[in-house]
């Protein structure tokens, strides 16, 4: 990944403004979806070469409709290049998002962290494309047809895939929901 080297200052100052605008838009949901496809610091990894990346294709970007896509494009590409070359034996459920209720109630919190680590597990166990709907609804928000044209696949087959995603999570879950 020897993009990064010498290549901040090559950009002007408007440049340098953009991709800023860039990193604080987009960072914490190419970050937030790149740790579900990869461990903490390798993410981290990524999301950083996604915007080395992103600075030495400014000019498409400039012309791209959605950036956030283009963005979400290169990360996915660059974290499934990483797990190509490792081959991990699993993924291991990561924290997105690491804000907990706190307040008087210290049992509410341990029981809303519980809820939390078995979702991320369950999401984590879910087969390759249908972990990937998921995550890219759920840590990037994106739309049903944006997913479709992210990963190359017909609405229909983006939404049966959710569909199919939502009925292991509530096998796996249900337990969770009964009252």
């Amino acid at each position: 990944m020897g993009v990064r080297s010498g290549l901040r200052g090559r950009l002007d100052a408007d440049e340098r403004a953009q991709l800023d605008g860039l990193v604080a838009e987009f960072g914490p949901r190419l970050l937030a979806y790149a740790r579900h496809l990869t461990s903490p610091q390798d993410a981290e990894d990524v999301v950083a070469e996604v915007f080395c990346r992103a600075a030495q294709n400014l000019a498409a970007l400039r012309r791209s409709a959605r950036p956030d896509l283009y963005l979400l494009t290169a990360a996915r590409n660059l974290c499934r290049d990483g797990l190509r070359r490792r081959r991990p034996q699993s993924l291991p459920p990561e924290r997105v998002d690491q804000t907990v209720a706190s307040g008087d109630d210290p049992v509410g919190g341990l029981t809303q962290r519980e809820a939390q680590r078995r979702v991320r597990a369950a999401v984590a166990e879910l087969p390759e494309p249908l972990r990937e709907v998921v995550v890219l609804r759920l840590t990037a928000g994106l739309r049903f047809e944006d997913i479709a044209g992210l990963l190359g696949l017909p609405l229909g087959t983006a939404l049966s895939r959710m569909h199919a995603a939502i009925g292991h999570l509530r096998e796996r879950l249900g337990d969770m929901y009964e009252h």
